[in-house]
């Protein structure tokens, strides 16, 4: 039995021993997942892979898992896409991409072999390499006979094959760039372009973006786009070394500028955080199916204790999100039918809260909770999730423009977001999507976004709203199922 069929043969054989999944963020039928890849539209539908070890709860030789989808709620698991079945993808397929060309669809993923995976690394030992593989149908892939298409000898000197990976391929006036996130000399993160004509014969173009020596950064899972005329270079940022791990969180951030492919040179004139939680890693775009640039991330609190093995499963999606740039911001929105899942409706308007007094709400599994505030407001606090005296606590301090986010649920951190209100409007605007192990919160429409994961059992439903010093809240909606 070959690695393809053993996988979905277990996953058959397993799937109904897992429970506790989220109810409507993504996650895989059974086993570990992490990065999306090859997210794209094609044929009508939606098409997510991911990183993906349907054995276990915990990370090990990666598997390319697949589900498609139309409304980002309802998912339709597929047959597992790519098992590391080859001398050149021995220890796993990697993270990458999806295209299509003449209507095939391609992915490119990066092969990693290491002879000690599970074991202390041996640098030399490693190397990661770009391959390509094929489909007629979407489903069923076909691994190119020329693989690996990136390897040593397209890698100029300086750049480590060790730490070589994670290819978005895009397609620009009839010729197709990659970009990928490795390791120089210098043990640092880079961003550097290949391009080419057929998808197999690649060539080295340029490098187009630097961490620099003191900020002590690996670079993973790049992204390049265009929206609103304008150009988003994405990319994951990690410890460059395990010495560096308290010092380096791991986040996502984005750079907006402009991208000159002939020449290959990449100049940004704004940086931004993706997510200011401790949730947010390795997201990938596509083009939705009318135009529009979606984002879909991979919910994973780094240090964070795993959900107990008996759950089955280890990691979810973010919401898709629709993303736009404005004010030289990159914004995010999520991308559901909120009115139609939810069902929201007002539940309070000009609301007045003393400080210590409370309002209950009676909340349900998941939820969409939509809290308006005027600037004219003081302190109050969002306790999600209560039970007991448990919760997960937003505290926003309108007067001194700050939110704190700390929780009774998961491992010990707290979250700080400043500068709250950055647009023009008089309001404050929170929108909270909360399921069974995971909080969203949408500030102002999607100017900044923070995410939250815990996997403990004893979560409540109910939420509170707690007046602090001088408390108004303008409008307060919520839905719940």
């Amino acid at each position: 039995m070959n690695k393809l069929q053993k996988a979905n043969e277990y996953i058959q054989q397993n799937k109904n021993n897992v429970n506790n999944r989220p109810i409507y963020h993504f996650s895989p039928e059974i086993g570990w997942m992490n990065d999306p890849n090859g997210f794209t539209f094609y044929q009508g539908k939606y098409h997510l892979f991911y990183q993906y070890y349907p054995y276990d709860i915990v990370w090990s030789d990666m598997h390319w898992g697949h589900a498609v989808t139309e409304n980002f709620i309802d998912w339709e698991y597929l047959p597992v896409a790519m098992a590391n079945d080859k001398a050149y993808d021995a220890n796993g397929c990697f993270s990458g991409s999806a295209i299509e060309k003449d209507g095939k669809l391609y992915v490119m993923y990066t092969g990693h072999v290491d002879p000690n995976l599970g074991f202390d690394k041996v640098e030399s030992e490693i190397a990661e390499r770009q391959c390509i593989a094929s489909s007629e149908d979407g489903i069923t892939f076909e691994k190119h006979k020329l693989n690996p298409v990136i390897g040593e000898k397209q890698l100029p000197e300086g750049y480590l094959i060790c730490d070589f990976r994670d290819p978005k391929v895009i397609e620009v006036n009839g010729v197709y760039y990659c970009v990928l996130s490795v390791r120089n000399a210098q043990r640092r993160g880079e961003i550097i372009m290949f391009k080419s004509l057929d998808l197999v014969q690649w060539t080295y173009h340029s490098s187009i973006f630097q961490s620099t020596f003191e900020e002590n950064k690996l670079l993973e899972c790049p992204d390049l786009f265009k929206v609103d005329e304008k150009d988003v270079l994405l990319f994951s940022e990690m410890p460059c070394d395990p010495e560096y791990t308290k010092d380096v969180p791991n986040t996502t951030a984005y750079l907006i500028g402009k991208m000159d492919f002939e020449r290959g040179k990449f100049t940004p004139d704004d940086k931004g955080l993706l997510d200011y939680g401790q949730t947010f890693y390795a997201p990938q775009s596509t083009e939705g199916k009318d135009g529009e640039r979606l984002l879909i991330g991979w919910m994973h609190r780094w240090n964070q204790t795993n959900p107990p093995k008996e759950y089955g499963f280890n990691g979810m999606m973010s919401l898709p999100r629709k993303l736009n740039v404005i004010n030289e911001r990159l914004v995010q929105q999520p991308f559901i039918d909120t009115q139609n899942y939810f069902s929201p409706s007002v539940i309070g308007e000009i609301v007045q809260l003393t400080e210590g007094e409370e309002m209950h709400i009676e909340g349900k599994t998941t939820g969409f909770l939509e809290v308006v505030v005027p600037k004219t407001s003081g302190e109050f606090t969002i306790k999600l999730n209560k039970e007991g005296e448990k919760s997960t606590n937003i505290k926003v301090d309108v007067e001194n423009n700050v939110l704190l986010l700390s929780s009774d649920y998961g491992d010990e951190g707290n979250i700080k977001v400043e500068d709250l209100s950055t647009n023009s409007d008089e309001n404050i605007k929170l929108s909270l999507y909360i399921d069974l192990h995971s909080i969203e919160l949408f500030i102002n429409s999607g100017e900044k976004v923070v995410s939250f994961t815990a996997y403990d059992r004893d979560k409540g439903k109910d939420i509170m709203l707690v007046g602090g010093e001088k408390a108004e809240l303008k409008r307060i909606v919520y839905g719940g199922r």
